[in-house]
């Protein structure tokens, strides 16, 4: 079994096809096919459903994913083993898209210059979807929002920063009764489907309000848009304060609850990458402590 064919197998799982696998490694399409045969002749188990020019990954093939992760990994393990003793190897990380565009970068830059054999490969995504990611060894670590309810005891969370959860509004829109804003003004949801969405939802149940929904979106950057064009108010997470620049958007803070979600580094409790993903979580903490978050001093109550 070549360690080849065990790369070019974890690519489809992660792309989907065999083509875009294809592309993605610099082989032709003829090669990965190839690959794969040999690879279910050797293992002597059928890893794809094939239907006409479709190949599908079925249920032998989705549970070879953390196994041919793990013997990757080994095989990195021993390389950095015999080199001169700097971190070397692929990285497989996921991040929800603020995060994604605020604080990993300056992360990464800081990893490759004190990493430079260091390899990264990134994905955007919500956070249940890249946390499932991580429990089954397609990742190696993504960051996250925290949770609103337990974890797998595979998995562990290192939190990075806290980022309140604001009330953004049009400019006109005077904040002289919360309750009844929120309760009336068309609202704008972050994806419901996401962990922060839940956490909006659940604090909006417990208050008692019922929102008069209009869009549901999944990226904030795209909801403070909607919201600075005058089609309904939101709640959204807040890192860096950029929105507070907009002349087109009040933004409030909440007092009474305060509201906060988490941002951690989730990955799973042992895995052969720990080294990388701890010299990553030391870059991902050095920038947040050094980045200087917004004060957003307008408050209100609900």
């Amino acid at each position: 079994m070549s360690v080849r064919a065990l790369k070019t197998f974890l690519a489809i799982a992660r792309h989907g096809t065999f083509a875009a696998a294809a592309r993605d490694i610099g082989l032709t399409q003829a090669a990965v096919s190839l690959q794969m045969k040999t690879l279910e002749k050797e293992l002597n188990v059928q890893l794809f459903d094939r239907i006409g020019r479709s190949a599908i990954l079925n249920t032998s093939g989705r549970n070879l994913i953390p196994a041919a992760t793990r013997i990757l990994s080994l095989y990195e393990d021993m390389a950095r083993a015999v080199s001169t003793g700097d971190l070397g190897g692929s990285l497989h990380i996921g991040a929800i898209p603020p995060t994604f565009a605020k604080l990993l970068p300056e992360a990464l830059l800081r990893l490759k210059r004190d990493h430079p054999r260091v390899e990264v490969r990134a994905i955007s995504g919500v956070s249940d979807d890249l946390a499932a990611k991580v429990e089954r060894g397609e990742l190696d670590a993504a960051l996250v929002s925290d949770p609103p309810h337990s974890l797998p005891k595979a998995l562990v969370l290192h939190p990075i920063v806290d980022e309140p959860l604001v009330f953004i509004a049009h400019k006109t829109l005077k904040m002289t009764q919360p309750r009844k804003i929120l309760s009336e003004e068309p609202f704008i949801w972050l994806s419901r489907g996401s962990w922060t969405g839940r956490l909006i939802d659940q604090m909006l149940g417990q208050h008692g309000i019922q929102v008069q929904d209009v869009m549901e979106l999944d990226m904030p950057e795209l909801i403070a848009e909607m919201v600075a064009r005058g089609f309904g108010v939101s709640i959204i997470p807040m890192y860096d304060g950029i929105w507070l620049k907009d002349p087109r958007l009040k933004i409030w803070r909440f007092d009474k609850p305060r509201i906060k979600r988490g941002v951690s580094l989730l990955q799973r409790r042992s895995h052969p990458r720990t080294v990388i993903t701890m010299a990553l979580l030391q870059c991902l903490l050095d920038v947040a402590t050094n980045n200087r978050r917004a004060t957003i001093p307008d408050a209100i109550e609900i």
